[in-house]
């Protein structure tokens, strides 16, 4: 057991650290002349109220299009609307099969869109709950067969801010397909040659997990 004493001073380390830079300038509030601008600390961070724009890496580096958001936050409520369009999913690898990408099909999003809920544990680490429709456009010819999917799923992501209000945030989803307007037997793909190829609906990432790493701007209200 440890003296009295020192579990005061264990007590006092912990109470500390939890709030060692609450009353700091953090992120939006800080100086400019602070790099990064990020303060950690255990405690939630809990805004009265912020806005926050940012932009997800993945899509434009590897997808060919993008993806914006908008997150509003509210003490440690977090609400979120994002909108992603132009996604050339077939150059992931393992998003078509074999057989598809030696027909040269095509496999495009021309929207993705929806929003999410959640709310801060500790710090600028958050988890969410996630409710998003995503439209598909395959082609392996000069016919278009078209399909939409919808995901309800989970991310767990944490913001830290370089300066001022520019942050980058890694995060992990989760985004399995809940429904799917494509026939149960699969959508058939007319390729040059006159054949149908039947393609199944689309997951996102691998087996509904992906990473991504967002780019923003937040700034309190």
């Amino acid at each position: 057991m440890l003296p009295r004493a020192a579990g005061l001073s264990l007590f006092t380390a912990v109470s500390l650290l939890w709030t060692s830079h609450a009353a700091a300038e953090h992120g939006p509030s800080a100086p400019s002349s602070a790099f990064p601008s990020h303060q950690f600390q255990l405690a939630p961070r809990a805004p009265s109220a912020q806005l926050s724009f940012h932009y997800g890496l993945l899509q434009p580096l590897l997808l060919r299009g993008f993806n914006a958001a908008v997150d509003l936050r509210l003490g440690r409520l977090v609400l979120s609307y994002s909108h992603g369009q132009g996604l050339d999913v077939g150059r992931a690898p393992g998003t078509l099969t074999a057989e598809e990408t030696r027909a040269g099909t095509r496999a495009i999003v021309p929207y993705s869109t929806g929003g999410g809920i959640g709310f801060t544990l500790l710090d600028e680490l958050y988890v969410m709950a996630d409710f998003k429709a995503h439209r598909y456009e395959l082609s392996a010819g000069s016919e278009i067969s078209r399909y939409t999917t919808v995901t309800v799923g989970a991310e767990v992501g944490w913001r830290f801010f370089l300066w001022r209000g520019l942050h980058i945030t890694p995060v992990v989803r989760y985004w399995p397909n809940v429904w799917t307007s494509a026939p149960e037997q699969g959508v058939k793909v007319r390729t040059r040659q006159g054949t149908d190829l039947l393609h199944q609906p689309i997951s996102q990432g691998s087996g509904g997990f992906f990473a991504n790493v967002l780019l923003g701007w937040a700034f309190d209200l």
